[in-house]
């Protein structure tokens, strides 16, 4: 019991650096002129948020009813059909991919090197997101099956 209240205490506070980081971020972009800084701000900003929304549906889960069922299964019954956020992500990976396919060719078309790193970074993300998801719908299918 007390592992389980030393990490309630660790996810508490790594929210509260991601709120400050929020915060922070917020009125960085605000003082920044240049197009780069701004998008390098806005995402570090939009990361933490998510990152705190993530970490407090964690705590949600933790600080309820203790239950035999893994955290795949209680966080999909806690917040909606796991058939719905199934069909929903498979449609969301599928945009994901036809916004990959439309990077690579901007990256190819493009001789600008700010634009292309951009872009580049972009492609990045959008794969590492869809192995996120992948991993997501491969555990829902398993939890309704």
């Amino acid at each position: 019991m007390e592992a389980h209240r030393e990490l309630v205490e660790l996810i508490q506070k790594q929210v509260a650096i991601e709120r400050e980081s929020v915060t922070r971020l917020a009125e960085t972009e605000k003082r920044v002129g240049t197009g780069a800084a701004k998008l390098l701000l806005t995402e570090m900003r939009m990361d933490s948020q998510k990152h705190a929304a993530v970490l407090e549906a964690v705590l949600e889960i933790l600080k309820g009813t203790p239950s035999s069922k893994s955290l795949w299964e209680r966080s999909i019954d806690a917040f909606i059909d796991p058939v719905i956020v199934t069909r929903e992500l498979e449609y969301h990976r599928g945009l994901g991919k036809s916004m990959s396919t439309h990077l690579q060719e901007e990256i190819r078309k493009t001789d600008d090197e700010a634009m292309r790193t951009l872009l580049n970074h972009l492609a990045e993300d959008e794969r590492r997101h869809s192995e996120i998801l992948d991993t997501i719908v491969r555990k829902s299918y398993k939890m309704i099956r």
